[in-house]
C-alpha cells in the first residue's frame, strides 16, 4: 500500500513558518529582515547626510508657503547645509513638517533667491523666485525652473559623500 498525504511533521512545520513569511515587510530575498521603504538610494543618502552633518535652522515661511509647505505662518524647522559653488552659494534643507522627508534647495544669484521643492526621489514639485526687496512668486516657466533645479541637484550629487 502507498501512503498519500502529508506527514504530521511537515504539516506542523508549514503551519509554523507560513505566518512568519506572511508578516515580512521586505522582499523575498530576505523574508525575515526589514528594509525601510525608500524612494531613491540618493535620496536616502542625502537624508542621512543632512541628519548627520546638517544644522538645525528655522526658515522664514514666505517662500515655503508659496510652494505649499504651511505651518500656520510660523517659521519652518529644517536641517540645513550650505556650500559655496563656483557660481554662488548653494543651500539644501531637509523639511519634515508633513511627516515625510522633503528637500528645499535654493541658490542666490545676485539679489534673487531661487527655491526648488522636491521629494526624496528628486522630482521637482515647485519652484519659487524670491527677490531681496519683493515677494516670492512661482516660476511658471517650467524649462527655466527645471534647468536651474538640475544645476542645483548636480551640485549636491557631486558634493555628497559615498558616490
Amino acid at each position: 500500500m502507498t501512503k498519500r498525504g502529508f506527514s504530521r511533521r511537515t504539516l506542523f512545520g508549514v503551519a509554523l513558518v507560513l505566518p512568519l513569511g506572511a508578516c515580512s515587510k521586505s522582499d523575498l530575498n530576505s523574508p525575515f529582515g526589514y528594509k525601510p521603504f525608500t524612494l531613491s538610494e540618493r535620496g536616502d543618502r542625502m537624508v542621512r547626510w543632512l541628519h548627520n552633518q546638517g544644522h538645525d535652522v528655522m526658515m522664514a515661511p514666505e517662500a515655503f508657503a508659496v510652494m505649499g509647505l504651511y505651518r500656520d505662518g510660523r517659521d519652518i524647522p529644517v536641517k540645513q547645509m550650505a556650500m559655496d559653488g563656483r557660481d554662488g552659494r548653494y543651500v539644501i534643507s531637509l523639511v519634515n513638517i508633513r511627516k515625510i522627508h522633503e528637500f528645499v534647495m535654493h541658490r542666490r544669484q545676485g539679489d534673487v533667491l531661487t527655491f526648488h521643492h522636491c521629494d526624496t526621489a528628486f522630482r521637482r514639485e515647485s519652484s519659487v523666485r524670491y527677490p531681496r526687496n519683493g515677494k516670492p512668486t512661482l516660476i511658471l516657466d517650467a524649462a527655466v525652473a527645471e534647468s536651474d533645479f538640475r544645476q542645483q541637484t548636480a551640485f549636491w550629487f557631486a558634493e555628497m559623500p559615498g558616490r
